[in-house]
This record gives structure tokens, sequence and C-alpha cells, in this order.
């Protein structure tokens, strides 16, 4: 009976996972509605001052495809922190974000060691995210990334347009993101540089939440 029931949940879970995969792939390349800008969601994050908006070469924009973006440097308890959120409207951009893994080699920055997974609860919202240490020169910067698609998080790319698939079905939405917290290690210890950007994370997702939720409209 038990073996049964497993196959019947294991038979119902791959139809799912087949219909946002489907869902995905017969979605044709679409024009984005233009929508409000998402910098005034990010001018105010709690414990924060915006020191200023850091300037994206026009090239990136277009080799990024975004819809939005987010590059804003912050001063906080602990320092400095830079926030990137490069936002998509359609699903046929879900590969477009790059993962620091990538940007940061190609930029000549050395990678310390392989990412690490971890997560954090921010209110009722859970993020899974990654880390890496990264340096360039005599500077050193910790990376916490992660996509986003809609209100779910993931730090795997084909598991994250899995959750698009099921956004797709369950909300009629295929916004997603790309969410980067940089944070200067220097002459502070890593202990430190991570405390800033967990710190930051708590104070900054709400907006971030906020914002989708005012572009997401629920089935019925």
């Amino acid at each position: 009976m038990g073996n049964k029931i497993e196959f019947k949940l294991r038979v119902l879970i791959g139809v799912f996972l087949a219909t946002c995969v489907l869902v995905y792939w017969t979605t044709e390349p679409s024009v984005a509605i233009k929508k409000p800008s998402m910098t005034p969601y990010f001018m105010q994050v709690d414990g924060y001052r915006v020191v200023n908006q850091a300037n994206l070469p026009e090239n990136a924009v277009e080799m990024l495809e975004l819809d939005d973006f987010i590059f804003m440097n912050y001063d906080g308890p602990e320092g400095r922190v830079n926030l990137y959120i490069g936002y998509y409207y359609t699903a046929d951009k879900a590969y477009a974000a790059h993962s620091p893994m990538v940007c940061y080699a190609a930029q000549g920055w050395k990678i310390a060691e392989k990412a690490k997974k971890h997560h954090l609860n921010v209110g009722s919202y859970e993020i899974q995210y990654e880390e890496i240490i990264t340096s360039y020169g005599n500077q050193a910067e910790l990376v916490l990334y992660w996509y986003q698609a809609d209100q779910l998080t993931e730090t795997n790319a084909y598991m994250n347009k899995l959750k698009m698939g099921y956004n797709k079905v369950t909300k009629d939405t295929a916004q997603h993101a790309f969410v980067r917290v940089a944070v200067p290690i220097g002459n502070g210890s890593y202990e430190n540089a991570k405390k800033s950007g967990v710190d930051f994370i708590r104070a900054f997702y709400p907006n971030l939440v906020e914002f989708i939720k005012s572009n997401t409209v629920e089935s019925l």
C-alpha cells in the first residue's frame, strides 16, 4: 500500500514538474510591460543611508537584458554595503543573469573557494543563498547572492526556472531577479563582513517583497 502511494506521489510530482517546464518552454519571448521604477522602493532601508547609485555601463545593461535594476551603495552600522538586483519580467530571460562565480572571474577577481550554501529566515520568508570570498589586488569582498522567482528564492539556476514555472501556473507571473549583496572585508574579519551582509539582507528584503507584491496578480 505504502509503495503504491509513494509511486503515485512520484508520478504527480513528475507531472507537475513537467507542466512547469512546458509552461516555461512554450512561453513566447515577450516585451515586458513598462512598470514603475523599482528605485524608490530601495531609497529608504531601515538603519541604512544611501551613499550613491553606482553606474552600470550601458553595454552591461544590454548584455544582462535587464528590465530594471538596482545598483546602490549604502552606509550602515558595520560600514559600506553594495546591493545589486537585476530584475526581469519575462520568462525568456531566465538565464540572462550571471552568477558572481562567472562575472567576478571574468573581471580578474580571484574566488577564494567554492560557493557555500546557506539559508536565512526573514520574517515568514526563507532565503536560500550562496556566499563566496573574492579578491583583486588588495581588495577583498564577501559576496552573498541568490535567484529570486517572485517570492521564492533559489541558488540553482535550473531549480529557479522550475519555480518560475510554478509561479506561472499558480500566479500567472514570470517575474524573476538576481540578487547580490557585496561587503568589503578590508582590514576587518570575515565574521564582521558576514554579520554586515546578513544584517543588511534582513533590512532590505522586506522592501524587495513589497516591490514584488506590487507587480504580482494572484490567480483567481
